[in-house]
């Protein structure tokens, strides 16, 4: 025979609607997500009391750590709010941690939620992408470390950045080197982590010139073409600056 135990949590309700409130952070509201509950909730599919939302008292409100398309669904259809209290003090990287492990946050998720705290190095972070448009992984070794990095993920990044810890040390190194891979935006995968790594290790060797590579690509750009690899696009380049010379030069 089944035995249920009872749990100390208590499910509280409340039509009392403006008695919540959002919590600076809390992820901008999916409005095709709320139609799709919304849809499924007038089918008959009514689950809402068995998803409470979390809340804490803060200044006599109840401040959303979670469940924000709930609260926001049942205030629209005039239906209780089903919420529990947290009493522990969560910071707000424990409440976007909360949040991505129900419902898998993006970057850009993570991004405006530390903005909203007034975290200053997520600012420029957002400053950088939206100059660049570079992917965020790339953006975030650039920043942090003044260069590409190598291919592959870096977990440790990554958890850095999520939990709300990102210090931005390398702002100028990583302004010049995507100014650099920029000069080559006739190309239109001039944006890949790769070639941004062959770029910058260019650079490095210092055997020839961004100038003197962006002149060669400027009279022959539809030789620059995709590749998988830093490696295949340093040759690519070599391949494009060695047309006509007799004498071959190395650029890496």
């Amino acid at each position: 025979m089944l035995k249920h135990n009872s749990s100390t949590i208590v499910v509280f309700q409340s039509k009392e609607y403006n008695n919540f409130e959002m919590v600076n952070g809390n992820r901008a509201l999916n409005q095709k997500k709320i139609s799709r509950i919304i849809k499924e909730i007038e089918s008959g599919n009514d689950m809402l009391s068995y998803y409470p939302i979390q809340v804490r008292v803060e200044n006599e409100k109840l401040k959303i750590l979670d469940g924000q398309h709930r609260y926001f669904i049942s205030k629209k259809l005039k239906r209780p709010i089903y919420y529990i209290l947290v009493t522990e003090n969560k910071s707000m990287s424990d409440i976007a941690k909360v949040n991505s492990n129900v419902e898998k946050w993006k970057a850009q998720d993570f991004i405006n939620c530390y903005i909203q705290q007034k975290n200053n190095d997520y600012n420029k972070l957002q400053e950088f992408l939206d100059m660049y448009k570079i992917n965020i992984g790339t953006t975030l070794r650039l920043l942090t470390n003044g260069n590409p990095g190598t291919e592959g993920s870096s977990p440790e990044l990554t958890k850095i950045f999520e939990h709300g810890l990102l210090k931005i040390t390398h702002w100028d190194e990583a302004i010049e080197i995507a100014n650099d891979c920029k000069r080559f935006e006739k190309f239109l995968y001039w944006r890949d982590r790769a070639f941004i790594i062959a770029i910058y290790r260019v650079k490095k060797a210092a055997l020839i010139s961004i100038d003197d590579l962006v002149s060669n690509f400027n009279k022959r750009p539809e030789m620059l073409v995709k590749q998988v690899s830093q490696k295949d696009y340093i040759y690519n380049l070599e391949q494009l600056v060695n047309v006509g010379k007799q004498k071959r030069i190395v650029i890496s």
